[in-house]
């Protein structure tokens, strides 16, 4: 499969998790009953195809136990708790577009915490594809973005968005002789651990309340924006690096909108496509663009 479906997947996999998340939260699930019952699943899924791996790497679990849970800690228990919670106040075009600062989040968390540095096609792609973004929450009105306001829902959003950030970006020190396999399960696990005591402190989730809808949702996200979703992410970051992958978080808007005129019955309207045009841009130039000149100018050095 080529890296790029590897980045691709797991943004179509989680704009699917955010249209259902603002569905079933909207109807009066618990946000943090949701995030718990999520990643309780998914362990449940994934523990019988990991455990060979959780068995074997057991030691590096333990020598490294110190990062695999602050991997779990802000990845799997804080983004998506923050997340939920975020979107049970604010509104969706608030959401989108503080969601859209995650390539500029992990841009600077790169060149902070590793010292890597980026291109200026990169920069470039990254500046006009977040237009692109801009140009979908807005609908194409300066008007729109002038009276946004801040909301407690949207300092959740941007706290889910900084911890994603720093997830994305310090996935390059995944400490190197554990399998992927092994990584996500431990992970999942612990963060689902951590979960459990904030769940009873704070869910005021009634278990009769929930509905089929409900667990179906639930299973979806535990399936694809939690299995499918985080495996493939991280294999693409490891194959194309964190910079590069957080571009892809702008097709997020991109696929929410489709699934909005599928699941919501939601109108494509002309900015949606000037949006959408930019953002597929602004990847193409960071990504195609920047990686065939990266190559031509190593070709050129004497070897």
């Amino acid at each position: 499969m080529p890296a790029f479906f590897y980045l691709l997947l797991p943004v179509l996999f989680w704009s699917g998790n955010y249209v259902l998340g603002r569905i079933t939260l909207g109807t009066g699930l618990d946000p943090f009953f949701l995030s718990f019952a999520r990643w309780t699943l998914a362990c449940l899924i994934i523990l019988p195809f990991a455990y060979k791996n959780l068995l074997k790497e057991y030691k590096t679990i333990l020598i490294h136990w110190k990062i695999i849970t602050f991997f779990a800690w802000f990845g799997i228990c804080n983004y998506n708790l923050f997340l939920y919670i975020g979107l049970t106040t604010t509104s969706v075009t608030n959401a989108v577009l503080l969601n859209s600062v995650v390539p500029v989040i992990i841009l600077i968390a790169a060149r902070v915490l590793l010292g890597q540095r980026t291109t200026w096609l990169q920069n470039t792609g990254i500046i006009i594809s977040t237009l692109g973004v801009v140009n979908i929450v807005s609908q194409g009105r300066l008007d729109t973005l002038l009276n946004l306001s801040i909301s407690t829902g949207d300092l959740w959003i941007i706290a889910a968005a900084l911890c994603w950030a720093i997830y994305s970006v310090l996935i390059a020190k995944k400490p190197k002789n554990l399998s992927m396999l092994g990584f996500f399960a431990s992970t999942a696990i612990i963060g689902m651990l951590i979960q459990i005591p904030i769940t009873i402190l704070f869910s005021k989730q009634d278990i009769s309340n929930i509905t089929s809808t409900d667990m179906g949702v639930i299973l979806y996200m535990s399936v694809f924006a939690s299995i499918g979703a985080f495996l493939c992410w991280n294999t693409g970051i490891q194959k194309l690096g964190a910079a590069t992958a957080g571009q892809f978080i702008h097709l997020m808007p991109v696929f929410s909108i489709f699934l909005s005129l599928i699941f919501l019955n939601e109108r494509l309207y002309s900015f949606h496509i000037i949006g959408i045009i930019f953002i597929f841009g602004g990847i193409f130039i960071a990504t195609i663009l920047n990686k065939v000149k990266t190559k031509r100018v190593r070709e050129k050095q004497p070897s």
